[in-house]
């Protein structure tokens, strides 16, 4: 049966999957495979070598991913659900909050979130000499975010040798620092940070506790390892230490060319020349600048396709593993080709108008019409299309060239050949993951960032919670309300 699974993976996917015990490190790009190629590891130790699913412990950095992973493994790993697929952060609230006691947590102790942290830090900045009310707490939080990647005490970031942290002067810096912390102690809270720094020191301190832990983690395994900075790797050495069965999977390839630049407080620097301690400004998502500590500078070099784009006068070029936020705009006329996923059946092709009318009347992008239709739970926009012969074209094209169905995920409501029944089953006869994954692979398309997620769906649920609502007089006034997805 091993055998048979690590067929479906390609040469070089199933030698990294056949791994068994020692550390190994898995190098590939974008779109590769990678964590395909761990989800099968994990799958080939349990069925040919009898690890037991409660013994393997699978970390990544969103929980995005973290679910992603729990979902495939479920497809292909029975006992799955025992698996201990997380975060790094997941990880450490789950041992700090069984073991916290012996470093001086008690129970209880609570985690502070951005806005939490940020309070506290500008009453920190307010009372620091020579910092008034009105400087921005982010700028400390930069630092400490940076010291705390590192495992910098206070005193550790005195002795860094740096004259300027994000814009605040070294001693300003180290003793808003070490303010924040004792506030932090003094609450019993800790920060996002402090869920792994305070793990090592539990590691550290307590022996008995990393032994505990190393029983229930005999098999490691990190996704997106590149990114991770001196405290997670030390977390990862010290649970890795005693078995040394560890199994990391990265792409350090760069995603933007030498002579971009990049805007720090030493003005725009080409990327190639950026230091570990500047201060870089990013949009965070928005049009307001945030600022952030470089924290690691590492050389990287790519072969491969750069792919320009070009809005609002500018150009960006960079590698097919850089991502950008961008919006669709809906054009009239025209044909989209999309690849749509749905959790209990898989993926398919079709085409859509690229405009069409929802299920209010009003005018919207056809594709997301067609996902909501099929209950669906992402989909990637494969091609546009000037007429429908030409969608059609290209729809028949990738269902015959990377072996996709074209039929709809149901059939409820529906005149169709297939009845619901035949449908479960032609999806679940085929391999349409790998053959997916093959497809955005070679259209440098990437599993985690689909061209559109909706908000519901079949096991997606808005819930509204309206406080203290008032529909006297036939109005209605809010005085709090909270929207959850």
């Amino acid at each position: 049966m091993s055998t048979d699974l690590l067929s479906q993976l390609n040469p070089a996917q199933a030698e990294a999957a056949a791994h068994f015990t020692g550390p190994a490190l898995v190098v590939a790009g974008a779109g590769s495979g990678k964590t395909r190629t761990l989800i099968y590891r994990i799958a080939h130790l349990i069925r040919e070598h009898d690890v037991q699913p409660g013994e393997v412990l699978a970390v990544t950095f969103t929980n995005k991913a973290a679910a992603e992973m729990r979902e495939r493994a479920g497809h292909l790993i029975e006992g799955a659900g025992e698996l201990w697929m997380s975060t790094f952060h997941s990880a450490g609230v789950r041992i700090l909050r069984a073991y916290g006691e012996y470093i001086g947590l008690r129970r209880g102790f609570v985690i502070y979130d951005d806005d939490d942290q940020l309070d506290l830090l500008k009453e920190v900045m307010g009372n620091l000499p020579g910092v008034g009310p009105d400087a921005n707490p982010r700028q400390l939080r930069a630092v400490i975010d940076r010291a705390k990647g590192n495992l910098w005490t206070p005193e550790d970031l005195a002795r860094s040798g740096e004259d300027m942290m994000a814009g605040l002067p070294r001693a300003t810096a180290v003793e808003g620092y070490r303010r924040y912390q004792a506030r932090l102690r003094g609450t019993n809270a800790i920060d996002f940070n402090d869920l792994i720094v305070e793990t090592v020191r539990l590691f550290r301190e307590m022996p008995a506790v990393l032994n505990k832990i190393q029983n229930r983690a005999r098999f490691i395994h990190v996704d997106e390892y590149q990114d991770t900075n001196r405290a997670q790797y030390e977390l990862t050495r010290l649970l890795a230490s005693r078995d040394r069965n560890l199994l990391v999977v990265g792409d350090p390839d760069q995603c933007l060319p030498p002579d971009t630049l990049v805007r720090t407080t030493r003005g725009c620097v080409r990327i190639e020349d950026v230091r570990e301690g500047d201060c870089t400004f990013g949009t965070g998502g928005g049009k307001t600048l945030v600022p952030s500590v470089v924290r690691h500078v590492k050389r990287g070099h790519y072969r491969g396709s750069m792919w320009r784009i070009n809005a609002g006068g500018k150009t960006l070029e960079g590698t097919p593993h850089h991502v950008l936020l961008s919006r669709i705009e809906p054009t009239e006329g025209k044909w989209y080709v999309y690849l749509m996923y749905r959790e209990d059946r898989g993926y398919r092709v079709g085409i859509t108008k690229s405009m069409r009318s929802g299920d209010d009347g009003k005018s919207e992008h056809g594709f997301r019409v067609r996902l909501n239709q099929e209950h669906g739970d992402k989909l990637w926009v494969l091609r546009v299309c000037g007429t429908a012969q030409e969608a059609r074209f290209h729809e028949v094209l990738y269902s015959a060239r990377y072996g996709l169905p074209t039929v709809l995920f149901h059939a409820v409501g529906r005149n169709l050949a297939f009845d619901d029944d035949h449908l479960r089953r032609l999806y679940e006869a085929l391999d349409t993951r790998s053959a997916a994954e093959r497809l955005m692979r070679d259209l440098h398309l990437h599993p985690d960032f689909p061209h559109y997620r909706p908000q519901n769906g079949a096991r997606r649920h808005t819930v509204n919670v309206v406080m203290y609502q008032d529909n006297r007089h036939g109005g209605a006034t809010s005085w709090g309300s909270w929207t959850s997805g």
